[in-house]
């Protein structure tokens, strides 16, 4: 204000600076320290995305998938009014997903429920639902991976040669006898420790968890039957992941971990999932990769379970997952699956009390028409535009520190998500430029999400000319692709 009533006394200011150079140089340097930083300030500041094609930090990304409850279609569902056209809308939602693979729960209580590892019941209510999703998913090309889940409850692996029999059994049936070649992988039960490390109360020895796996591969290979073994598929009990590592590193195709962290602990899953990447490389004894999958992952908030997360219904979710999913495509994780798909009501077999309703996963239960979470927005663009086999490439972020991002190749076809955790809008830069003439872009953002009109957020195409150049939206995601569906 003072330098402007300086200019106001017109000729005589002028006129007495005139005569004093020091004054000149006084006023000159005072204006500058005032308007250079005012300058600087203005400048736009623009984060250089870098993908460098040449450096692959995962050959062979398998993809993002979520958990299939497969009870849609059962008694349970029908009961509080799931109708024939209810079954189809799922169907159709999560066609629309482009899942390149799914995890199901076949609880043994569904095809052994007298636990005797013999008598088989394969066309009860729960088995022609998950035959429905079979079907589903064979038609879609989707790889399934079979979890023989006991649910917490007494748990059928006292007898290692009984329950291989059994197992083998059940897989010979579903691949063979009936058709579903989708069906890829095989996972004993989920989350073993919290059945097997019970062993003062359940007395199931650790042994009997190695000792069933050996067997059952034995058996797959004399049936012929091209499944491949998932091991140790714990939630976050290092212990137990070391011990099958060890003892299952010759028998085992894949190993798994679940993850549910805190908000405020995701900035730290990197070291989670490279911690495990390198205990499976440490313990190799031969050059045979062995895929490290991150078989459930979820957030946690105030009420938290298999069944229900107060957290489901925030837009936040999405930007959890988001982040999730970046750090685990570089930190050499080969496939994460989202727990779970959508709301069911859970069978009376696996709920001595009857069948509990959920509250968690993509979308809602009939009660609320089917709504879909915003994560449901979010997530799909994981599942649609990383194909299984992608490379993972390495992309950096000048300035670290503000946003994230990573970007996936498959054949001639590029995925890149940004995504921006901050409360300003940021502007970015790519390259090179030379990875499309022609993006798609998809933007997760509460703006977008009040426009939504379908399965999927609004499509932007972007001609590319000297450079991509673009800004988002603060607390949003970006996805740019030139990928087919």
């Amino acid at each position: 204000m003072s330098l402007i009533m300086y200019f106001k006394q017109g000729r005589k200011v002028f006129s007495f600076l005139g005569k004093n150079k020091f004054h000149w140089m006084l006023l000159t340097t005072i204006f500058l320290f005032i308007s250079l930083p005012l300058f600087s300030q203005s400048q736009e500041k623009i984060i250089n995305i870098r993908v460098d094609t040449e450096v692959v930090i995962n050959e062979n990304f398998y993809g993002f998938g979520a958990e299939t409850l497969p009870w849609l279609c059962t008694k349970e569902n029908k009961a509080v009014g799931v109708t024939e056209e209810d079954i189809k809308l799922n169907l159709e939602r999560i066609r629309s997903m482009h899942l390149p693979f799914t995890r199901i729960f076949v609880p043994w209580e569904t095809w052994n429920p007298s636990i005797d590892y013999k008598t088989f019941t394969w066309e009860s209510d729960e088995m022609k639902s998950l035959y429905r999703m079979l079907d589903l998913y064979q038609g879609m090309g989707t790889e399934v991976i079979v979890v023989t889940v006991d649910w917490l409850k007494n748990p059928p692996w006292r007898n290692v040669k009984a329950s291989a029999y059994a197992v083998t059994q059940l897989l010979k049936y579903l691949v063979k006898d009936r058709g579903y070649s989708c069906i890829r992988y095989w996972t004993l039960t989920n989350e073993p420790e919290l059945t097997y490390e019970w062993e003062q109360s359940k007395k199931i020895p650790f042994k009997n968890y190695v000792n069933i796996h050996r067997l059952v591969k034995k058996k797959l290979k004399k049936k012929r039957l091209p499944i491949k073994i998932i091991a140790s598929d714990e939630v976050a009990c290092l212990r137990w992941f070391k011990k099958s590592v060890r003892l299952l590193y010759n028998t085992a195709d894949v190993f798994s971990s679940h993850i549910y962290p805190y908000p405020y602990q995701i900035p730290s899953v990197s070291d989670f999932f490279m911690e495990r990447r390198d205990i499976i490389k440490k313990t190799s004894l031969s050059p045979r990769y062995i895929p490290f999958f991150l078989g459930e992952f979820g957030f946690r908030g105030s009420q938290f379970g298999a069944c229900v997360n107060s957290l489901i219904d925030d837009y936040e979710y999405g930007l959890y997952a988001a982040d999730l999913c970046i750090k685990a495509l570089k930190s050499g994780v080969d496939a994460a699956s989202l727990w779970c798909l959508h709301q069911v009501r859970l069978i009376d077999e696996i709920n001595p009390e009857g069948g509990q309703m959920m509250r968690i996963g993509l979308w809602a239960f009939k009660d609320e028409d089917w709504q879909p979470f915003p994560i449901f927005y979010l997530y799909q663009l994981f599942t649609r535009y990383i194909k299984s086999g992608s490379k993972v490439l390495k992309t950096e972020v000048i300035p670290a520190g503000i946003l994230e991002a990573a970007c996936t190749q498959y054949r001639n076809g590029y995925s890149l998500f940004i995504l921006n955790n901050t409360d300003k809008e940021q502007s970015f830069l790519i390259s090179p430029q030379d990875l499309s003439p022609e993006f798609k872009k998809y933007l997760y953002s509460p703006s977008e999400l009040s426009l939504v009109n379908g399965n999927s957020l609004k499509l932007e195409i972007i001609k590319i000319k000297d450079c991509l150049k673009d800004k988002i939206p603060p607390k949003s995601v970006a996805l740019y692709t030139n990928l087919k569906e």
